[in-house]
């Protein structure tokens, strides 16, 4: 899977206290709620006015006012505190799932602190500031066309029947464990909501008002979760996100009142950390810390953000060695993520889950991101009927609403089966999708999550080994005696990694190689069905085709429409195009700088074959791009220019 990381914006440099409105804004309220942090009451009045940042300073990037630091092993504490010290006042809170891994608070500017603290550590980063993935926008069961479609209208367009995740036909053998844990690391939730509170998690180890820490987590009175936000025992919901999430995943089913979860009966957690600003990652951290340490198997991230964070990644493996699966949005740009990554959707880690969006029609919406590497499967992500604040109902649309369906599955899948492994859910989600024409080459299952098949065949089941393709594309067309590319992966539940073994072969040609890279000029003229195949050690074997088309004389490549740029911050330019020839070799866009009125300094760079996006680092001012197509015969027309002012 491809992993790159785009730097994040900073807001700087600015005052921290720009008007008395501001520093009253920022400033902790005297109604705190008592420290759960290494500092007493300095760390949550820290983390308040790093809040009161985000709430009224609107595009911010990260916060303002703590780093991530990664102590080196070996470190003693009086060592940690000298450290602390030279970036503020020693202000700081440990994340006890990562060893050696503080949220440090800093005195002085957040890039200063990492420039400071740079030489004398493991590693230092900034704490990026992510959002929601929501694209705004049992009597009403009718209405949950991804859990049971039967062509019902739906904001106005007619549902395809089955476009669904095949809930009732899974309903038939489990409903959900009444005692499962599912984590919702969002805005909170209305746990008072009729349709929700039979199924709000209860902490066995905590007296409910005492006032006391009584399962001596750090936390007092976290009866039903916690607010990392607010930094209290009350993780209400105060956006209406976490509470819309939280009623696809487990909203009570056959109650005869609203809507009915995929899973009827199971046990939500509610972890607060996202505001109407959004939220910090530290808080998501911390949030995950929680549920890992109180043996929840599961959990909901309908979030994100572009700046890879290499704490939260190290948090995240902590999990993963838990065998705690992390279910991820996949975002709302419309953009491929193998190319500009979303995090955390796109970390490479296997305990990872990342979730694109389908409509009614198993349609891809415009708004879904998606990624042949980086995003795994779908689910119904847009017109989605779930509960709301206020003990009401409404329809939302995003991947936020799609990453429910498959966190439910997942929970259904582990109520039945609670000796599965992570890896094992990982698979069955995988192995059992329904395939969908709009994710077949978006996404790397090619399908949408599939209760039913998911559930089905007992357990302890063996499973097929995952292989996918990765090029060439279906429909490419080649010139014989050119070398053809191959390139693919196979992957097993049981067996890991089967990518060496990977064979590929042509209806034509017969075997071509083995491997998750060959090269061959061993196909005659003719359309060829070439099939990629794995077989693991029990003997399932998993097969995948794609056709080729070998000329003797290639034509030109047809030039892409257009170029579409726009500028995305920090000196760097998201360029998109449609890819309307089926036989380029490859892309070439070149870039002018307007400079004293005239666009020159031509730079020309190469893309690769059935790309459709590209970010490019221009750098600030006026410039200008065109692109076109080539192929063994030549080139297509360039593109007209399309200029963008790029800050």
């Amino acid at each position: 899977m491809l992993r790159t990381s785009l730097p994040g914006a900073f807001v700087a440099p600015f005052a921290f206290v720009a008007s008395s409105a501001l520093a009253a804004a920022v400033a902790p309220s005297s109604g705190a709620a008592p420290s759960s942090g290494a500092i007493g009451g300095q760390v949550d009045a820290a983390h308040a006015r790093a809040i009161g940042f985000v709430e009224h300073i609107p595009g911010l990037a990260a916060n303002p006012i703590a780093v991530f630091v990664q102590f080196r092993p070996g470190t003693t504490a009086a060592e940690r505190a000298s450290l602390r010290a030279l970036i503020g006042d020693g202000t700081y809170e440990p994340v006890e799932l990562v060893e050696g891994l503080e949220i440090v608070y800093t005195t002085m500017r957040a890039r200063h602190a990492i420039d400071v603290l740079a030489p004398l550590v493991e590693r230092v980063e900034l704490d990026p500031i992510v959002h929601s993935t929501v694209v705004p926008n049992d009597p009403s069961f009718g209405s949950l066309w991804g859990l049971h479609s039967t062509g019902q209208t739906i904001s106005g367009t007619p549902t395809a029947r089955n476009a669904d995740i095949n809930a009732p036909e899974a309903w038939n053998v489990t409903t959900g464990d009444a005692n499962f844990a599912i984590a919702v690391i969002d805005s909170g939730m209305q746990h008072t909501h009729p349709d929700l509170a039979a199924n709000v998690w209860s902490n066995a180890g905590e007296l409910p008002g005492n006032g006391i820490d009584d399962d001596q987590n750090g936390r007092v009175d976290d009866v039903r979760g916690w607010d990392f936000y607010g930094r209290d025992a009350d993780p209400s919901d105060t956006t209406g996100h976490g509470t819309h999430v939280s009623g696809t995943i487990g909203a009570v089913g056959n109650n005869g009142i609203g809507v009915a979860g995929v899973n009827w009966r199971c046990k939500l957690v509610p972890l607060r950390f996202l505001g109407s600003g959004g939220g910090l990652t530290s808080d998501a951290v911390l949030a995950l810390q929680y549920a890992v340490q109180k043996g929840v198997r599961v959990s909901n991230n309908s979030w994100g953000g572009s700046s890879y964070n290499a704490s939260l990644v190290a948090a995240l493996t902590a999990a993963r060695n838990a065998d705690h699966l992390f279910v991820a949005a996949a975002g709302n740009d419309g953009r491929d993520v193998d190319v500009l990554p979303l995090y955390p959707a796109c970390y490479d880690l296997d305990n990872v889950v990342s979730v694109a969006a389908i409509n009614n029609t198993n349609g891809r919406p415009s708004f879904t991101n998606y990624g042949r590497r980086n995003v795994d499967l779908a689910a119904p992500g847009q017109s989605v009927y779930s509960t709301y604040t206020g003990s009401s109902y409404t329809w939302s649309s995003g991947t936020s609403m799609a990453t429910p369906h498959v966190t439910g599955v997942a929970a259904l899948v582990w109520g039945l089966y609670p000796n599965w492994t992570m890896q094992q859910v990982r698979g069955r989600l995988f192995s059992t999708v329904r395939p969908v024409s709009s994710m077949a080459t978006r996404t790397v299952t090619g399908g949408v999550v599939n209760a039913a098949a998911a559930i089905g065949g007992g357990p302890g089941v063996d499973l097929e080994p995952i292989v996918v393709v990765q090029e060439p594309y279906t429909g490419t067309q080649a010139r014989i005696g050119i070398p053809l590319v191959l390139r693919g992966t196979a992957d097993d539940v049981v067996d890991g990694d089967l990518t060496p073994a990977l064979a590929w072969s042509s209806n034509l040609a017969g075997a071509l190689g083995t491997g998750g890279l060959v090269t061959t000029s061993a196909l005659g003229l003719g359309t060829h069905v070439l099939t990629a195949s794995a077989t693991d050690s029990s003997g399932l074997t998993r097969a995948v085709t794609t056709t080729v088309t070998i000329v003797s004389t290639l034509s030109l490549p047809a030039a892409p429409a257009q170029i579409n740029a726009s500028s995305i911050g920090g000196g760097n330019v998201w360029l998109s195009w449609p890819d309307a020839s089926n036989n380029e070799a490859g892309f070439e866009v070149r870039r002018q700088r307007l400079v004293n009125g005239t666009y020159t300094n031509t730079t020309t760079f190469p893309v690769a074959a059935n790309a459709t996006t590209l970010l490019n680092a221009s750098g600030t001012g006026s410039h200008r791009f065109s692109i076109r197509a080539f192929n063994a015969t030549g080139n297509s027309a360039w593109t007209s220019w399309r200029t963008v002012t790029v800050n």
